[in-house]
C-alpha cells in the first residue's frame, strides 16, 4: 500500500531485512534521495499502528550508498517492534524523521576508546566500529558487549571480520545465561568483569548504549576505575523515566498558562514542560530521553511561544514548520499544540 507523504517526513522503503537473531531483524530501509547521517545517530519512525501512529526512536546500525539499516528487537506482542517485525517486509513503505542525535565520535577527545553495550545497544556501536575500520583502521578501541544468551549475540560474525582489519580492536562478550561451550565472560556486568575485559577502562573514553541499570552501573564503574565523568557517554532513548511533576491545583489567578493538547484545555505551569503538564493530566505523549536527544516527543506548536532547549532532536528545518520538543519546551504564554 503507498503512503500518502507528510510533509517533513522521510518517505522509506524496506528493500530487504536480515535475520540477526531469533529476536532481532536489522532493515535495509531506502528513501526517494541518499539520506546522510552521523554513525551513532538515530532515526524515529512512524510506526502506523491498528490505534494509531507511534513515534519510536532507533538507532541507525549502518548503511551504504545513502541507504539506512535499523537492527531493532521485537519486543512483547502488540507494540511498534511487535509491528515492525510481522509488517516491515522487503517492498513495504514506512515514514520517519530525519537522522538526528549528538551520541557520535564527534564527542571524541580522546584517542583510546571502549565500547560497552548491552543487547541492542550495540547498534550504535556497530555503525560507529564499521565508520572507524573504513577511516582510522589503526584505532585504539576496546568493545565489552553484554546479551542475555550466546544465540542473542549481536554482529559477533562481523566484529571477527573487523578484528582482522583492525589491529587494535579487541572484543569481551558476556552473556547472563550461558549454553554448554561457552567459554567468554559469564553473568551481568560487575566492576571484577569490565575491568578485567578493559583492565585500563578508566583511561578510556566510553560510549555506553543499553538498558538503564546496565548504563548506570558502567558509569559507576567508570569512575572507580578513575576514570573522567566528561569521558563517559551514554544513549538514552527509551531508558530513564521522564520526570513528572507532581499533581497540584493550580490556584485561580496564580502562576499558570492555558494549553490546548489533544482538544483537551488544561493548566501547564512555568516550571514544567508540555511533556509533564499533558502527563499530569492524563495526556499521553511519546517519549524517548526525556533530555531532547531523540524527537520522539516532537510536537507541532500551533498558537503560542515557548521557551526551548533542545540537544539535537530537532532540526532548524524542523523548528521552521512550527514543531516543538515537548520534553525541552516550556511555555511562556498560553499555547495551543496539536500531536500530529
Amino acid at each position: 500500500m503507498m503512503l500518502q507523504n507528510e510533509p517533513g517526513l522521510l518517505a522509506l522503503t524496506c528493500i530487504g531485512v536480515d535475520h540477526e537473531t531469533p529476536t532481532i531483524r536489522t532493515f535495509r530501509l531506502r528513501g526517494t534521495a541518499p539520506i546522510t547521517y552521523t554513525p551513532g545517530q538515530a532515526l524515529v519512525l512512524k510506526v502506523p499502528l491498528p490505534f494509531g501512529p507511534a513515534w519510536r526512536t532507533f538507532t541507525i546500525s549502518g548503511g551504504a550508498n545513502g541507504d539506512l539499516h535499523l537492527t531493532i528487537k521485537a519486543q512483547g506482542q502488540g507494540g511498534a517492534t511487535r509491528w515492525l517485525h510481522d509488517n516491515l517486509t522487503q517492498g513495504a513503505e514506512i515514514q520517519a524523521r530525519s537522522p538526528r542525535g549528538h551520541f557520535t565520535l564527534d564527542l571524541r577527545g580522546n584517542d583510546r576508546l571502549a565500547f560497552v553495550s548491552g543487547g541492542s545497544g550495540a547498534t550504535p556501536m556497530i555503525a560507529m566500529l564499521r565508520h572507524l575500520a573504513d577511516t582510522q583502521p589503526l584505532a585504539d578501541v576496546a568493545w565489552f558487549h553484554a546479551a542475555r544468551d550466546p544465540d542473542e549475540v549481536l554482529f559477533a560474525a562481523e566484529l571477527a571480520q573487523l578484528q582482522a582489519r583492525m589491529p587494535n580492536l579487541t572484543v569481551a562478550i558476556s552473556v547472563s545465561r550461558p549454553a554448554p561451550g561457552w567459554f567468554g565472560y559469564r553473568g551481568r556486568i560487575s566492576r571484577t568483569q569490565l575491568s578485567t575485559a578493559i583492565p585500563d577502562i578508566g583511561r578510556r573514553e566510553v560510549f555506553c548504549c543499553g538498558p538503564q541499570g546496565f548504563m548506570t552501573e558502567a558509569r559507576l564503574i567508570h569512575a572507580a576505575e578513575g576514570g573522567d565523568k566528561a569521558q563517559f557517554h551514554t544513549e538514552s532513548f527509551g531508558g530513564a523515566p521522564v520526570p513528572v511533576a507532581t499533581p497540584e491545583p493550580v490556584a485561580a489567578g496564580g502562576p499558570a498558562f492555558a494549553m490546548t493538547v489533544a482538544e483537551r484545555e488544561i493548566q501547564i505551569r512555568p516550571d514544567e514542560s508540555v511533556l509533564q503538564a499533558s502527563l499530569r493530566h492524563g495526556v499521553i505523549i511519546p517519549c524517548g530521553c526525556g533530555e531532547g536527544m531523540c524527537g520522539t516527543c516532537m510536537v507541532r506548536l500551533v498558537e503560542g511561544q515557548v521557551a526551548m532547549v533542545a540537544n539535537g532532536g530537532i532540526t532548524p528545518e524542523e523548528q521552521a514548520q512550527g514543531y516543538i520538543l515537548a520534553c525541552s519546551s516550556r511555555a511562556v504564554s498560553d499555547i495551543k499544540v496539536t500531536l500530529a
